[in-house]
Formats: structure tokens, sequence, C-alpha cells
């Protein structure tokens, strides 16, 4: 005689997989504080542009993105050992940031969910800047700086693209070497990161100073290497002894790059440093003298412009 199957009871059944959103850092007490979301990459694609998308092994690994999300914490606001560039920590912007994390498993590998493509001519990851809006969106989930969290096998260098601010709405207005621009208080795209949980030292620093300036008001580009113009680089030889002018005060240049010195056939030229002993955060920090990145500091512009453009976002 057949036995008539018992239902499973409720404890044995299988559990549906939710989302899981932790609030890190409460952040301001009103209803659009400036908010960075820290999430776990459901999709890779790989490689970037090829419409091949494949699952991110970090949905399968959340100690690792809950390590890297604090990793994430400790770098912006200051705590990592030894580090002297606090930023986030200063007292008019510490306690009205935001820091959210999200870990979505079962999530399917598709376009709608690849937050994060491999390079396919080095080992950069890539933000897929244009899904994270309507990705968060689903999590009612805004952010001023967004990174995503990847655990890929053979990509593991960080970078990030920078803010589209919406120009149409409010912001402070400023002036940079003649030339009027505003700190705009909205974004239409955040920053975007792409990060590896493998990352460590000043990395998430380095690519939040990229991540929060702006394509249309001023944008923080890297130091290490002699490219095109930004905020904080400019190109032309002799090098002046004036870098800019922000807001009225003349800002010197670093004539000898931070004692790394500008190589042979170089046109970029830097921003005075705060610590002359040490590189900019935006340039090579890995070979700060002492052997210890953590020292670095902003640049002089670096550091005021970000600061401005916090203050602003935080007041809206």
């Amino acid at each position: 005689m057949a036995k008539t199957k018992k239902p499973l009871k409720k404890s044995s059944r299988k559990r549906a997989k939710r989302p899981l959103q932790e609030v890190l850092r409460k952040g301001a007490s009103k209803p659009d504080p400036f908010t960075i979301v820290i999430v776990a990459n459901p999709a890779l694609e790989a490689p970037w542009n090829s419409g091949n998308f494949v699952a991110d092994p970090i949905i399968s690994n959340q100690p690792a993105f809950n390590a890297c999300a604090q990793y994430i914490l400790k770098a912006l606001f200051g705590r990592l050992p030894n580090q002297r560039e606090k930023f986030l920590a200063n007292p008019s912007i510490d306690p009205y940031v935001r820091v959210v994390s999200l870990f979505v498993p079962g999530l399917s590998a598709q376009d709608a969910n690849a937050l994060v493509a491999q390079d396919g001519v080095s080992n950069l990851l890539v933000a897929r800047r244009s899904v994270f809006v309507p990705f968060l969106t689903r999590y009612r989930l805004q952010a001023d700086v967004a990174y995503a969290v990847s655990a890929s096998s053979s990509h593991d260098r960080a970078s990030a693209w920078f803010t589209s601010d919406d120009d149409t709405r409010p912001g402070d207005a400023f002036v940079l070497d003649g030339q009027s621009y505003h700190h705009r208080k909205y974004n239409l795209i955040p920053g975007t990161v792409a990060i590896h949980t493998n990352s460590r030292s000043l990395t998430a620093l380095h690519e939040f100073g990229h991540a929060l300036s702006s394509y249309t008001n001023g944008m923080v580009v890297d130091l290490y290497v002699d490219g095109g113009a930004g905020l904080n680089n400019k190109r032309g030889r002799p090098i002046p002894p004036t870098f800019a002018s922000y807001k009225g005060i003349a800002l010197a240049t670093d004539m000898v790059r931070d004692g790394l010195g500008y190589p042979p056939g170089w046109q970029s030229y830097h921003c005075e440093l705060i610590d002359p002993a040490v590189p900019a955060v935006m340039d090579n920090y890995w070979l700060a003298s002492s052997g210890i990145p953590e020292y670095c500091f902003h640049d002089k512009i670096t550091r005021e412009f970000l600061i401005d453009r916090l203050l602003v976002k935080i007041s809206r």
C-alpha cells in the first residue's frame, strides 16, 4: 500500500532568496541624504561590450562581500591603519553620510543585472554605469556614489566613472580659472566604481575621488599617467608656478610631482600637495617613499573641490 506523502514542515521548505539590505551608516535624518551604496555585483559582462554575461562569484560569497564593504567604509572614513587622509571623517561631513550595502542572491546573469564588466585588453573591472540607476531603483535606493563589488577570478583592478550631474537642478556656483561651474545637488547617474574584493589600502578612496567628481563641473583624474586635462591635472611646458585659481584663490603648482618626478617627455603637471613628502592620493600612492601608502594625502585643489561638492550635496 502506497504511503501518503506528508507535507514538508515549514522549517524544511526552501526559503526564497531575498535581497539583503543593510544600513551601515544612518547619515542625516532627512528624505534625501547623501548616500553611498555598496552592492554585490550579480553578473559580469565578459568581456566588456560583448553582450556575454556570467555570474559573478561574489554572489556565492557573502562574507567576502561584507568584508569588502567594511574595507570601503574604513578607507573613506580614514580608519585604515596608518591612514592620514581622513576625508569623510571631516566633522562637517561625517554625520551626514548614509552608507547602505545591498546583496541580492539568485539573480540571472543578464544585461540588467550586470553592474561590472571585464575589460578585454587589461585586468580592469569596469562599472557599467548606465545599469546602476535602474538596478538600484528596483530596491528603492538612490545613490550619489555607488560601488559594485566583484570577485572576478581574472580581473582585479578597480576603476570608476565620474558623476553625471543634473545641471537643470540647483547647485552652488564657483569660479575655476575664470569659468563658472556649479557644485550640483543632484545627479542623473551617480559616480560609479567597480572594485574587487581583494582591493586594499587607498584604492577605495582613490576611486571615490573620481566618482564624486563631475563630467560637466570638474573631473578628478589619475595623476600617475600623462593623461588629459582635468580639475587636478593640466598640460604644458614650461611648468607655470600657479596651477589654478579656485574660488578666487591662487593655488601653486607641484613643480616636482610629489617627489616622484615628472618623467621625461611628460606634458602633465599637478597642484601643490598638502604634504610634499608623499604622493597625492590620485597619483601612485603605492610609491610613497615611506613604504606606507596610507600616509598619502589629496593635493590641495582635489581636497577642497571634493569637500565643497560634498557640503553642497549634504545640504539638500
